[in-house]
């Protein structure tokens, strides 16, 4: 009897550790960003990653005038270019469209985008990106 009653217990854990995983599988299922929401993540990181490529010059010398020189260039460079960026924005999202392939495995993909210059590698889960490979 006491086996019996080991053996049903053993099932009711086994049937509900299913049932977890067969619920967190959905979910994430539904969370799996599609490729709309990677391309604006994709062109954000991408404008992001220009900005600091092109705005982060050489090193000026030392001291408390040429620290705010550099800070004031580095800011109307990122702000100037963000504004040039931004009316590229749907350029830039096509240039992402067109460069990126995407691997489905329902409850998460793996998107790689190859541009002149960058290679990207993201996982999305969850609703939300992760970029593991530059």
């Amino acid at each position: 009897m006491k086996a019996s009653l080991r053996s049903r217990q053993g099932i009711s854990k086994s049937l509900f550790t299913l049932i977890a995983i067969a619920g967190v599988a959905s979910v994430m299922s539904f969370t799996n960003p599609n490729n709309n929401a990677y391309v604006d993540y994709a062109a954000n990181r991408l404008t992001s990653e220009i900005q600091n490529a092109v705005c982060n010059g050489p090193q000026l010398p030392q001291g408390q005038l040429w620290e705010g020189v550099s800070k004031l260039t580095a800011t109307t460079c990122k702000s100037g270019l963000a504004t040039g960026l931004a009316f590229q924005s749907s350029n830039i999202k096509d240039v992402i469209t067109q460069s990126t392939e995407r691997q489905n495995f329902f409850i998460f993909s793996i998107y790689t985008t190859k541009v002149p210059g960058y290679n990207f590698r993201t996982i999305g889960a969850f609703g939300n990106f992760l970029t593991f490979q530059k």
